[in-house]
């Protein structure tokens, strides 16, 4: 698989086949496009052609407003993300990955109806499809570890999601659920880009990647510190010696170095830890990050 300007990665989603599971030759947006439009009534998904230039000029200048405003929010979340680490005592950084990127979103964005809010999102899937655009591309990287969670839980705008009989009221709830999930794994890729401008020669710079693009799994799934360590034992992304070597290393590592703070240590239970094998697609995804 050959992907414009991404390394080749088994696991690193295409601007043809972003979601794995859409089929060959299907772009980013009709890959999720697709699991609503056997509704019409519910939202029309142009295409990128000079005719729909001339015939829906309203679509496309919705298109060209929705783009503009999420570069701008994107800006927004960039130099929120700097100021907190600008916010230091000594070596603490401020909290990072507190939901800010959804929060912002929301309110640039909503409240819209249902069919404005459908509209956005597949603007945004469009927008997330020009490989040359540097915010573009941020869009792209970020939607990859939202489909690989959809592929694990289905519960995201992606394959084998929508039926015509589950009506307009279930797109839009899935839509705002998946563009909030979008809005952390940006949140996360923000992060990282910050995190790589402040530190000259970083000494765990893979360490820090994997935990910083693993956070929105840690929160969502209420991993304890000792989850996380033992998720990045599994993937050798952490070894015997300074942070891993204890739980309570770890998470004052994450606090100092990251800004990333959990809420308690807790006590992994026996058994699989929920998410570890969306975990182990990203950890694989990575490369392509940076």
């Amino acid at each position: 698989m050959k992907t414009a300007g991404l390394p080749a990665h088994k696991d690193v989603p295409t601007r043809k086949d972003p979601t794995e599971n859409a089929g060959p030759g299907c772009s980013m947006r009709q890959a999720a496009a697709g699991n609503l439009r056997e509704d019409r009534s519910v939202v029309a998904w142009p295409e990128e052609t000079a005719a729909d230039a001339q015939t829906l000029p309203t679509g496309n200048d919705r298109f060209h407003n929705n783009s503009l405003v999420a570069q701008v929010w994107l800006v927004r979340l960039q130099t929120h993300t700097q100021m907190r680490y600008a916010q230091t005592r000594g070596v603490r950084k401020g909290l990072l990955q507190t939901g800010h990127g959804w929060r912002s979103f929301s309110r640039l964005f909503e409240p819209l109806p249902a069919l404005e809010l459908i509209r956005l999102f597949e603007n945004l899937l469009r927008f997330a499809n020009y490989e040359a655009d540097l915010p573009a591309r941020s869009f792209f990287l970020a939607y990859a570890p939202l489909s690989f969670e959809h592929d694990a839980s289905g519960q995201y705008i992606g394959p084998g999601v929508w039926t015509p009989e589950a009506g307009s009221k279930d797109a839009f709830l899935r839509v705002r659920r998946t563009l909030k999930r979008w809005c952390e794994w940006l949140e996360a890729l923000t992060h990282f880009q910050i995190h790589e401008l402040s530190q000259a020669e970083p000494a765990y710079r893979q360490l820090d990647r994997t935990i910083i693009f693993l956070w929105p799994l840690l929160r969502y799934h209420n991993w304890s510190y000792r989850d996380l360590a033992h998720v990045l034992h599994s993937f050798e992304q952490c070894f015997d010696s300074f942070p891993c070597r204890s739980e309570r290393q770890l998470a004052i590592y994450c606090r100092t170095a990251l800004g990333l703070r959990r809420g308690s240590f807790g006590t992994r239970m026996d058994g699989p830890i929920p998410g570890e094998t969306v975990a182990g697609r990203i950890v694989g995804f990575l490369p392509a990050i940076g």
